[in-house]
């Protein structure tokens, strides 16, 4: 017995002197890394090519700018994502329980109609219906309603195709602001506008 413990411990530190005596190839080593970072860089130039075939369709679909930001950073703008922009920007607000457009507001809806007819994109605008807090939910859901299907219906009556509009109310579930108080409640009381591709 003692003799099988004796030669199993000299059979383990003869194979750790001869496995730990062998110096590594630093010349493999560094051919290995080489070869790895040049495979890395083929694959990225591969990327980037894709990436620039991409850039260029989208530049035949959409109208696409690049910014530079900082330190050379660019970002993309495309012609939808201006038209977007836009389309949030515009905000058509209503008097308390009502859902037809008021005078002051009508400039802001033929602005609207021009926009939407400018842009042949294929794309729907999404018009959303809003409302304060008085009321039931329920009650605010279908003036949220009424008052998107004002809008939609002044903007198909503009000339707007209404293939390109939906509606959907958020009823009070979506304020703009949540103080408790007349100025606070007419911001509320709106319809917004949201571009889906």
């Amino acid at each position: 017995m003692k003799k099988k413990l004796l030669i199993a411990t000299g059979v383990a530190a003869l194979l750790m002197i001869t496995g730990c005596s062998k110096q590594p190839n630093l010349e493999n080593a560094t051919q290995t890394e080489q070869t790895a970072q040049t495979a890395n860089t083929q694959n990225a130039n591969q990327n980037s090519a894709t990436a620039t075939g991409n850039e260029t369709v989208n530049t035949q679909n959409a109208n696409v700018e690049e910014q530079t930001i900082g330190e050379g950073t660019k970002i993309t703008v495309t012609a939808n994502q201006k038209f977007a922009k836009k389309l949030a920007n515009i905000v058509v607000y209503f008097d308390f329980d009502k859902y037809n457009i008021r005078p002051d507001q009508w400039p802001k809806v033929e602005e609207l109609a021009k926009l939407i007819k400018s842009n042949p994109a294929n794309y729907t605008v999404r018009i959303e219906g809003n409302c304060d807090e008085w009321g039931t939910e329920e009650y605010n859901y279908a003036l949220g309603l009424k008052r998107a299907n004002s809008v939609k219906n002044a903007l198909i009556k503009l000339g707007v195709d209404p293939k390109k509009l939906t509606i959907i109310s958020y009823g009070e579930l979506n304020p703009v602001c949540t103080a408790h108080a007349k100025w606070c409640w007419r911001k509320n009381r709106r319809d917004n506008f949201t571009y889906l591709p």
